[in-house]
């Protein structure tokens, strides 16, 4: 069963490294078998609604989000 778990922080700025880290730790919970972790930007909302993983509550997130 695929499930699509969205936590939007607004004005929450992460850098690179640091969303990578959270990404990895979410992968390693059990049960979980891939994860992602993204600023809001209009690049990285279009990359996953391409991929059909941008649910509704995401798609309002801004780029500093």
């Amino acid at each position: 069963m695929t499930a699509i778990k969205v936590e939007i922080r607004p004005g929450a700025y992460y850098d690179s490294v640091v969303l990578m880290q959270l990404q990895r730790s979410l992968a390693g919970l059990p049960g979980v078998l891939d994860a992602g972790v993204v600023m809001g930007t209009d690049a990285n909302k279009e990359l996953l609604e391409q991929s059909g993983l941008l649910p509704p509550e995401a798609a309002a997130a801004k780029a500093d989000d």
